[in-house]
């Protein structure tokens, strides 16, 4: 049913925009291109490994199309590749993958009837390919997926920047390659049993409030705060018992999301600023689905519940009329799984449970070549640290570190 919703809302959204260009005089539409192109290439390190060199190449171009003073339609498409090493969580542990291409297609149309207000209206539509290994082919690996998506919002102008959003979300993830992994991966729980385990279909909720406030030197800062909920449903995943079989019901899952971000601007002068940022989030995650360890005969209740937090600071310092930008930031991120017990190197379960600490830090330097092309020189570290020891399945323990050179074209 979730599908048929998230497709007929995309429809709504492309048929709203049509019938508002239809009512439109040509010589009316005004078009404001967006075009951001990215060419980065360098070197990653993985624990002990060293790559060749590789890069990251990413293109979005967003034309903005002004009908009236009413309707604004926002199409957007993007693609990129990413040749360095990264670590997702897609099912329910950190996965390692070798390169990742990700492209889409996103349709929004914005309705401002009142000054105060806007009402928004979007479909898009999402595919993620992913790679384990080298040799693997771009379009059948394991964990491909593709997103479809529509999203509702109404914001309410509350005075000059600030402004308070209400939103819903609605979107299908579907792992079209992905069959069984319990019949591949005997490691796995018994919760993976089943042709499509990884399917979802999920409802969001958000609200989030922002506002300026006077700071140094009669600057203006920013604060903003948000709440997300979504509600998830495994379309084809069953709950795992103390025996081992599987029930008649579905998982279900539940986030809650609340995060709030600070940004200070300190002008010092003409040719000399800085932008500091602070932002922090917490992440609650329930879930009603247990974990059985075929291999050991073992029942885990509530496996995949945890709580997280996270800070992450960040500096920008501006020097000059056209600026050099020197970046720097820095993100911890703590999670406590609520009843996932620690293992150690060869499997044994323990009596704690699992938390791992993430730490990651990223410097960068811009300049300015023109008016629109961008130098840039970037460094990532990243570090995981977790007192689970068994990693013959999912990664908790890891270092690595990439540079990365190349040019950004906006326009």
């Amino acid at each position: 049913m979730i599908q048929a919703i998230v497709k007929n809302s995309a429809r709504l959204s492309l048929s709203l925009g049509l019938a508002a260009v239809l009512s439109v005089p040509a010589a009316a539409v005004k078009v404001s291109p967006v075009i951001n192109a990215r060419l980065l290439g360098g070197q990653y390190f993985f624990e002990n490994q060293d790559s060749d060199l590789s890069g990251n190449v990413g293109v979005t171009a967003a034309p903005a199309v002004t009908l009236n003073e009413q309707w604004t339609l926002i199409p957007t498409l993007s693609g990129s590749w990413r040749g360095t090493k990264s670590v997702k969580d897609l099912v329910g542990g950190g996965t390692l993958f070798q390169q990742t291409q990700d492209h889409a297609v996103n349709f929004k149309a914005v309705w401002s009837p009142l000054r105060a207000w806007q009402f928004k209206t979007s479909g898009g539509y999402r595919i993620q390919l992913l790679k384990e290994t080298a040799d693997e082919k771009w379009g059948k690996g394991l964990f491909d997926f593709e997103k479809e998506s529509t999203n509702l919002e109404a914001e309410r102008s509350l005075g000059e920047e600030s402004s308070l959003r209400l939103g819903y979300d609605f979107y299908h993830i579907n792992f079209r390659n992905y069959a069984s992994l319990e019949s591949q991966e005997k490691n796995l729980g018994r919760e993976n049993a089943g042709s499509k385990t990884l399917n979802t279909d999920n409802h969001g909720f958000y609200l989030a409030y922002r506002t300026p406030f006077p700071f140094f030197g009669g600057q203006k800062a920013r604060a903003e705060g948000s709440y997300f909920f979504t509600r998830r449903g495994f379309t084809d995943q069953k709950i795992v018992l103390l025996s081992g079989d599987l029930s008649g019901k579905g998982r279900r899952d539940s986030s809650h999301i609340l995060s709030s971000s600070l940004e200070l601007p300190f002008a010092f002068s003409e040719n000399v600023k800085l932008l500091s940022t602070l932002g922090m989030t917490l992440n609650l995650l329930s879930s009603n689905q247990n974990n059985y360890d075929a291999g050991k005969t073992r029942f885990n209740s509530n496996y995949y519940a945890y709580k997280e937090v996270s800070v992450a600071p960040g500096f920008n310092l501006l020097l000059g009329q056209r600026p050099w930008i020197l970046s720097a930031g820095f993100t911890y991120v703590r999670r406590n799984y609520s009843d996932r017990p620690v293992q150690d190197s060869g499997g044994a379960y323990g009596t704690d449970k699992i938390h791992a600490n993430e730490y990651y830090a990223n410097f960068g330097l811009t300049y300015p070549v023109t008016r629109n092309l961008r130098f840039q020189a970037l460094n990532h570290l990243g570090w995981s640290r977790s007192n689970m020891k068994y990693e013959q399945t999912y990664r908790y323990n890891y270092r690595t570190f990439s540079y990365l050179l190349g040019v950004v074209y906006d326009y």
